[in-house]
C-alpha cells in the first residue's frame, strides 16, 4: 500500500502519517524534513534550499524526486507526506504507483491558527501544537526529550507567502488525483484523534485486507 496525505500547511497531514506509520508500519517519507535536513548541511545546494525554505517557496521538482525516490528504494508501503506539491511533480511520480490520495480539508482560518501554535522537536521528527497536542513536559519532546522548537516557515509572514503558494500550485493536485479516482476527502477540523479515527476508517473500508 502506497498513499499521499495532501492538504493545506497546518493540515496536520504530518500527524495521520506518524501515527499510521506507528499503528501499521508504514514507512512515513516527509518531504519537508528531508529537505530540512539537506538545508543544514553546509553546501551550496544545501544553502539555496534553506534559503527557499525560509521563504515559502518550493525547491526545484527534479531535486525533491530523487531525494524521495533514493529514499523510498525498494520499499513497497509507505506515505508520502507533503508531496506531490505541484501537478508537475504528480505526474513525475506516476511511476510509484501510489494506490491512493488522502486529502485533508480544512478551512483557512482554524490552519492559520493551528500554525501559529505548532512546534517541532529539534530532531525535527514528532511535531505537537501548544494547544491541541500540547507535550507532557513544556517544551520538551515526549519521544526524544529534545526541545520544541517553531519553524521559520511557521511565522505569519512566511505562512502568507506559504498559503499562496499551496493555492496557486498544490490544491490543483487534489483535482489531478480526483481525475484519477484515486482522491479520499477527509474532513481534517476536528482534534487529531478525531481526523485519525476517520482515516483509519476510511483506509479500512476502501482496503480491508491491508490491515487485517
Amino acid at each position: 500500500m502506497k498513499l499521499i496525505i495532501l492538504g493545506p500547511p497546518g493540515s496536520g497531514k504530518g500527524t495521520v502519517a506518524e501515527r499510521l506509520e506507528q499503528d501499521f508500519s508504514f514507512f512515513h517519507i516527509s518531504a519537508g524534513e528531508l529537505l530540512r535536513k539537506e538545508a543544514i548541511t553546509n553546501t551550496l545546494q544545501g544553502k539555496k534550499i534553506k534559503a527557499l525554505i525560509d521563504a515559502g517557496h518550493l525547491v526545484p521538482d527534479e531535486f525533491i524526486h530523487d531525494l524521495i525516490q533514493k529514499k523510498i528504494g525498494n520499499k513497497r508501503k509507505y506515505i508520502l507526506d507533503g508531496f506531490p506539491r505541484s501537478v508537475e511533480q504528480a505526474r513525475m511520480i506516476e511511476d510509484f504507483q501510489v494506490n491512493k490520495a488522502l486529502y485533508l480539508a480544512v478551512p483557512e482560518d482554524l490552519i492559520v491558527e493551528r500554525l501559529s501554535g505548532r512546534r517541532v522537536c529539534a530532531q525535527g521528527h514528532h511535531g505537537y501544537h501548544i494547544k491541541y497536542l500540547p507535550p507532557k513536559k513544556a517544551g520538551i519532546c515526549d519521544i526524544d526529550g529534545s526541545a520544541l522548537i517553531q519553524r521559520k516557515d511557521d511565522l505569519p509572514a512566511v505562512i502568507k507567502e506559504r498559503f499562496k503558494v499551496f493555492h496557486e500550485q498544490t490544491a490543483p493536485v487534489a483535482d489531478y488525483y480526483q481525475k484519477k479516482k484515486m482522491l479520499i476527502i477527509i474532513d481534517g477540523s476536528g482534534s487529531p484523534d478525531e481526523v485519525y479515527r476517520l482515516v483509519r476508517k476510511v483506509l479500512q473500508l476502501e482496503t480491508t485486507n491491508t490491515f487485517k
